[in-house]
């Protein structure tokens, strides 16, 4: 299979080598041709993924038109910011042929609340109306550290069609790599969105020396409002309790990989959001998906508290001690679950 992965971050590189590994004809897209001529040249993202070589079964390109006409298969991983633009550009590129069609990318749209599977799909709709597989989204506990090294991860192809679920999911699936099937493609990428504002959280909360106890309660009163949003956005509950839920969650809250929660310590350390992000050297998707959260509280007509303090912190300047006292002199009550009774 000709396989386009459109991203040469470190996420896409990682799905490169996963996938050339199976024997298929991957090229890894970089839109600069700066980074596409190193990165064929060395083998390496030397910052992105250290002590990783890619392939050189794995054809590196800034050039799309190289592949686009006879690709079989679309994995698009580029930051969420860059969604939008990209999925014009690729709508563009389609030329009316129907192809198959992953999103690896986590987040939300800010001003419309749309996953990136949904920013895909509207724009493709626009300009290649014939192009109606519909956009599957590959998402779970994954940090592309592991994945590039062959380390055992386990990962969820989300679509309606549980057939087309089924197809990415055979084409992905290795012995290091598994794959399940979801058909709640919203909840699968709300969870995988709304896990980076939390683990930023929980970021602040280590950076601020709190312990533990201060990370399970985020970790766990996290989960409730991933369900709290993703119920009210449509999204299955049982879905959070998943590996794109429970699962992407917890990993991203504690791994030393995390970009996101590194950019929380840094936050807690004093860094402006500017330069903890410049400091990590990579896009931190949490601090991108935080935009979406006034406006999508508005939409559920309920309060995401953690995600709320998150926003107060990195968008209006809040001193993080001062968010967590708002936290913990919150209105007192029971613990319940979306749609429970309590």
């Amino acid at each position: 299979m000709i396989i386009g992965i459109l991203g040469s971050g470190s996420w896409g590189s990682a799905l490169s080598i996963v996938l050339s590994g199976k024997g298929h004809t991957v090229y890894l897209w970089s839109n600069d041709p700066l980074e596409a001529e190193k990165i064929a040249k060395t083998r390496r993202l030397a910052h992105k993924l250290p002590g990783v070589t890619v392939p050189p079964e794995v054809k590196v390109t800034s050039d799309w038109s190289c592949f686009m006409p006879e690709a079989e298969l679309l994995v698009v991983a580029v930051p969420s910011k860059h969604m939008r633009s990209l999925a014009r550009l690729l709508a563009g590129g389609l030329q009316g042929r129907p192809k198959l069609i992953v999103n690896a990318t986590k987040g939300l749209e800010a001003g419309t609340l749309l996953t990136m599977s949904e920013v895909l799909e509207e724009e493709i709709a626009v300009h290649t109306p014939k192009a109606d597989r519909g956009v599957l989204a590959l998402s779970g506990p994954s940090h592309a550290e592991e994945v590039a090294l062959l380390l055992p991860t386990a990962i969820v192809a989300a679509h309606a069609d549980g057939a087309l679920a089924a197809e990415a999911q055979d084409i992905f699936q290795t012995p290091r790599f598994r794959v399940y099937t979801n058909t709640d493609r919203k909840g699968v990428e709300i969870g995988a969105a709304l896990k980076n504002v939390l683990a930023v959280a929980v970021g602040i909360s280590d950076g601020l020396g709190f312990g533990d106890n201060a990370r399970a309660a985020l970790i766990s009163r996290g989960l409730y409002e991933l369900s709290l949003a993703g119920r009210g956005l449509g999204a299955r509950p049982e879905t959070f309790t998943g590996l794109s839920g429970l699962g992407d969650l917890v990993v991203t809250c504690t791994s030393r990989h995390s970009r996101n929660r590194k950019f929380g310590e840094l936050i807690a350390q004093g860094y402006s959001p500017d330069d903890a992000e410049e400091e990590i050297g990579m896009v931190v998707e949490g601090r991108t998906t935080v935009q979406a959260v006034p406006a999508l509280q508005q939409r559920i007509h309920a309060e995401l508290p953690i995600s709320n303090e998150v926003y107060a912190i990195v968008l209006e300047g809040k001193d993080p001690r001062h968010a967590v006292e708002s936290l913990m002199l919150r209105e007192l009550k029971s613990e319940t679950w979306p749609g429970s009774s309590g």
